[in-house]
């Protein structure tokens, strides 16, 4: 917690006499009947119900009782609720170790962070450093665009190719991931057999991540992109590569060529450490970043929820 002051003290943002004293801590723990970690009670003394630096906290004390309440009523005795600014999903951090889920439907969703990361994270976007980055990402996109045709050409060609493999399966896709391929200057197509989505479904599995992990789709076909004159393996020139086919993607779907695919078709670019969707304006593309606002705020592309979408369709 001292470093994370230092950092907000360094950028201006550090408010004091805000924390809640050791009495106003014990009598929220009376009122929530069960004591505050010892992670959220050094957050609270420090901070207390700010809502000038970390947006995913509580800052009201009305609702962080409220919902403490909720949870245990739930039986989920082993976490703490500390912010619920989720369209009504609830942010929890366990107890004995910190780590952070989302409850949705009343289903544990691991978000694979800790609190301390959390608040590290949100120190370190106060001051973000991709501005630059960005503007380099789209000079290189502006140059790409005589390319167009390449990429929208190459995709029918893959993409028809995997149609008629799932056909002379007797099968038919639930999803599409495009990546870079393992070669130089090559993208590859993903998709998932809706036979094996079937299977697995009844099984009734809680983690569903691997249903849309590229690597353990049935289907996969190479695309080239040799009359493209750039290295994808470089961030700025591979990150345009991205946006531009995600534009393709984006137009055919506007287009209806995935018309004839099953509902709720999920379409998507793998892009780094981030996923882009063809709903996805020019603009959120080229800022997005795998951070906690990004998974929460768009719950709706996360594995389990286009899960349970596609499921709901059937």
């Amino acid at each position: 917690m001292e470093k994370i002051i230092a950092k907000l003290v360094a950028k201006n943002y550090y408010e004091e006499g805000i924390g809640l004293t050791l009495d106003e801590i014990e009598t929220l723990n009376k009122k929530i009947a069960k004591d505050i970690p010892p992670f959220f009670e050094a957050y609270l003394s420090v901070f207390g119900w700010n809502e000038n630096v970390f947006w995913g906290v509580f800052n009201e004390e009305d609702d962080f009782i409220e919902q403490n309440e909720l949870i245990q009523e739930l039986g989920y005795t082993d976490f703490i609720a500390i912010g619920d600014e989720y369209s009504e999903n609830l942010l929890l951090a366990k107890i004995e170790n910190q780590q952070l889920f989302l409850l949705e439907d009343d289903y544990l969703i691991d978000l694979k962070m800790s609190f301390n990361d959390m608040l590290n994270q949100e120190v370190e976007d106060l001051e973000d450093p991709s501005f630059v980055v960005r503007q380099q990402v789209n000079t290189a996109y502006v140059l790409l665009q005589p390319y167009k045709k390449s990429v929208l050409q190459a995709f029918k060609n893959g993409f028809d190719q995997l149609k008629v493999e799932a056909l002379a399966q007797e099968d038919t896709l639930y999803g599409l991931v495009v990546s870079k391929g393992p070669i130089r200057k090559a993208y590859k197509l993903s998709a998932g057999s809706f036979k094996d989505f079937k299977v697995e479904i009844e099984k009734d599995k809680k983690d569903v991540e691997y249903l849309w992990d590229p690597t353990k789709m049935a289907y996969q076909q190479a695309l080239s992109m040799d009359d493209i004159l750039i290295d994808t393996e470089k961030k700025v020139e591979g990150k345009a590569l991205d946006l531009l086919f995600l534009d393709v993607l984006r137009e055919l779907k506007e287009e209806g060529y995935f018309d004839d695919q099953m509902d709720c078709f999920s379409i998507s670019i793998q892009s780094g450490d981030v996923y882009l969707f063809p709903e996805d304006s020019y603009d959120e593309s080229l800022g997005k970043e795998h951070n906690l606002k990004t998974i929460i705020r768009r719950f709706w592309e996360s594995p389990y929820d286009r899960t349970r979408v596609l499921i709901e369709s059937l």
